[in-house]
């Protein structure tokens, strides 16, 4: 519980301070990987999750991914899901080593939603690069609204 707390007020503190921290070159999580990667482990049992907003997974999404926003919007302002790590650990069944495949609209924020589940002793993590965007949508993989 002190860890989560930690983590969490460590986030709030460089996401409200203007930190520098850049997220890209952080590595802790299993492994980067393209979307027909993802896709093919998808197509195999692993969780695609899409850690972005609401508005922006109702918008367009990857084809069967699970909505489980890092942020929510409040006031015009991104604020941390105090419950991202909870909501992923239930759609997993519990299951810290199962595939989970982490989305979002360009390959930032699953930097930090990985290094997240790394810290909880998730072992099978997965980020798509490139995201929704810029990779998915380029490799006309399939989506849903």
């Amino acid at each position: 519980m002190k860890k989560i707390l930690f983590i969490l007020i460590f986030i709030s503190t460089a996401l409200f301070a203007n930190s520098k921290i850049d997220y890209r070159t952080a590595k802790i999580y299993k492994d980067d990987i393209s979307s027909k990667m993802a896709f093919s482990m998808q197509q195999e049992g692993a969780l695609l999750i899409d850690v972005r907003t609401k508005p922006e997974f109702n918008h367009l999404r990857s084809k069967g991914s699970i909505n489980i926003p890092i942020f929510y919007a409040k006031n015009g302002q991104r604020v941390f899901n105090r419950n991202f790590l909870n909501e992923i650990y239930q759609v997993s069944n519990k299951n810290i080593n199962r595939k989970i495949i982490l989305i979002c609209r360009s390959g930032s924020r699953t930097k930090l939603a990985s290094n997240l589940l790394a810290e909880q002793g998730f072992s099978n993590v997965y980020n798509v690069t490139q995201g929704f965007q810029y990779d998915w949508i380029k490799e006309k993989l399939p989506t849903e609204k």
